[in-house]
Parts: C-alpha cells; structure tokens; sequence
C-alpha cells in the first residue's frame, strides 16, 4: 500500500470506494418495474385509488447516501383522506414525536357528501369511539390491498424475461415485499405510508410545506394505539440538499457504521440526525471545508452524543432517539467511535503507513 501525501487523500479515496454506481442501474431498473407494477394494481383498489396521492423515495435512496450494494429501497406512498384540512393535530405527550388524529370534523363534512359515500364507510372502520384513526385498523386495510395484488401475481414479477419471487412481510410501518431472483440477485422494498398533512396541521415544528403521519406500530401491536409518528422527510431533503461535502462525509460515516458489527445499532436515521443538528449550527460554507476537518467534527459529535446517551428528534427535541438503548450497548458504540475519532485524529497530525492502513480500516472491512 502506497503512502499517500496526507489525510486528506486517504479520506478521498475513501469517498470514492464507497461509490456504488456500478450496479446502481441493474438493481433500479427492476426496482422501478416492480414499483410500477405494485402501485398500478393497487390503485385498482377504489377504496385506496381514492386515498392514493403519489409516492417519493425515502431512506438512503432518496438522500442520495446509499453505500451498500443497491438492495434497500425505502417508498413512502401519501395518503391523502377527503377534506384533510379539517383533521384534527395533537400531540401525544406521553410519546414526544408523535400525533394524534381526529377525524370529527372530517366525519361530519363528508357524511353530507354522496361521492364519499364509500369512503366514509371504510373510514368508520377505521376510527375508535372519539374519531381518532387507529393505527393497526387502517395498516390492516393496507394490508390486505398488498396480499390481495400479490396473490393476483401469483407472488411473481417478470422482467426482460427473468422472473422474481415475492414475498410480503409487515416491518414496522412498512409493507415489504422481498423480492428474489436468485442468490446473486435480490432486493426489498419497504413501502411506507404517510399520511399527507398541511404545515398548520404541525404541533411538534415551525415548518414550511407538508408532511407526514407514519403509522409506526407499537412493540406490542396494540389494535387500540392511534399515535402516529411525525414525519418531515421533504424538509429534511432541503436542509441536506446542495450542501458540497455533507453528503460525501455522511456516506462516510455510514461506511464507518456498516463495517463495525459493535455499531451496526446506530440506525441510518441516527446519523442523519446528527447531520440536520450540525447544520442548524454552521453557516453553509462549513460544509466548504476538507473533508478531513468536517469528518472528524462528525466524530466528535457522535461521540458526544453517546457520551451523553442522548440524540434529540431534530423536529422535536422532548425526544431522545437513543432512549430505547441499553447503557451497555451505547459503552460499545462509543468505544468504537472514540477509536475512530482518535486514530483520524493522529492521522491528520502525521500520517504514516500504519496509521493510513487504520484509516481505512475505519471505513471497510479491512485485515492489516
């Protein structure tokens, strides 16, 4: 291995290994069929080709920070109920994050209204006793439309003349289809729904723009809980977008996590929070800097909020996303983080071949 000048070159050689555009289009290619399919035969549905109002791509995908073999997708699909102004937005404060909605208001508008006749049935299905939806009855619904179009495609999907199995499973909020072709090629696809809701519909920020409620269910599948997480991935884009080294720093980071088995807790979104907090911080032209400087603030950070076991929600901060952490489990982490930290630390100061051999064991799956 060659001694490079300094860290700097190590970190953009780096950047460049985890550059996954060689097989991006193989697996997007088949991802947009299949994506085309689903939500055609969905929408054959009345009932949620009525609620249907467009999808965008979520997760890594849609940040542009995927680092792994293309294999993850992340859909979230908006759903959009009749007069959604009127749905009530409140807080759950037992749950800091999270919403409740009534639709009392909703219920009353539309029950005069012939062409939501149908609708309004399903609806009342879907609300307990104070109008308020609950979570499991409306994912049941969505449910049943996926194993119902699955079931019509005889759990299969062909494209250019190969074909793929399906196979559905319900993670979280998401509906995912697992689709595999052989060993060599498979993927998933997580489709999400969010419901659609205005910036003054918002209890939780000041926002421009709409945003989501995610059906997030409880550990225990409770048929009565009709919390909802708040969601504000559009808003979370911007904030990122156009941002020079952001995005190069944070594939890093999440290189970092994916080759150390001890940080493999410290969840995508995780990150991604530590990203929107040091952005309301620095002025643009922060994200102008080397990436050597930018990557090793980042370290600090994250250190930081191990060290402390706390990560506030960037939209709320009453929220502590390391909350449902052990403090054992956030030790590890933060051991192997502050080994990290260290090491580019000793690195920027005087870079020699054993030293650059750690740094890119830091990032990959490297023996020295």
């Amino acid at each position: 291995m060659e001694l490079q000048a300094n860290l700097e070159n190590v970190l953009q050689k780096v950047n460049n290994f985890i550059n996954i555009d060689a097989k991006r289009q193989i697996y997007a290619a088949h991802f947009d069929n299949l994506k085309n399919t689903i939500f055609n035969e969905l929408r054959k549905n009345e009932v949620l080709a009525y609620l249907f109002n467009g999808f965008q791509l979520g997760g890594s995908y849609g940040d542009n920070v995927k680092v792994t073999v293309p294999n993850e997708y992340d859909l979230v699909f908006n759903i959009k109920f009749p007069e959604q102004p009127l749905i009530i937005v409140t807080a759950d404060h037992e749950l800091p994050g999270n919403v409740f909605l009534d639709f009392t208001r909703v219920i009353h508008k539309i029950a005069k209204e012939k062409q939501h006749e149908k609708i309004l049935q399903h609806l009342k299905q879907w609300l307990d006793d104070e109008n308020y939806l609950k979570v499991e009855k409306f994912q049941w619904f969505l449910r049943s439309c996926f194993i119902d179009v699955l079931t019509k495609m005889n759990f299969k999907i062909t494209f250019k003349g190969r074909t793929s199995s399906l196979r559905y499973s319900r993670e979280g909020p998401a509906h995912t289809i697992k689709v595999t072709e052989s060993l060599n090629f498979d993927y998933s696809v997580d489709f999400v729904p969010g419901i659609l809701l205005n910036a003054n519909q918002c209890v939780t920020s000041n926002i421009v723009g709409q945003w989501e409620a995610i059906p997030k269910p409880t550990p225990t599948n409770n048929h009565l809980y009709k919390s909802f997480r708040a969601s504000f991935y559009r808003q979370e884009q911007k904030i990122i977008k156009n941002q020079q080294q952001l995005k190069n720093v944070y594939r890093m980071m999440k290189k970092f996590r994916d080759s150390k088995t001890n940080m493999l807790k410290m969840k995508s979104y995780f990150i991604k929070t530590l990203f929107l907090w040091k952005s309301s911080r620095e002025n643009v032209s922060y994200w102008s800097k080397p990436l050597t400087e930018i990557i090793i603030d980042m370290f600090k950070d994250m250190e930081k909020s191990l060290r402390e076991e706390k990560l506030p929600f960037y939209w709320d901060r009453k929220l502590n996303l390391y909350d449902n952490y052990q403090p054992r489990l956030m030790r590890e982490m933060l051991n192997c983080v502050e080994s990290a930290r260290e090491t580019l630390e000793k690195a920027a100061k005087e870079l020699t071949l054993p030293l650059q051999k750690r740094v890119f064991c830091i990032f990959c799956k490297l023996k020295i």
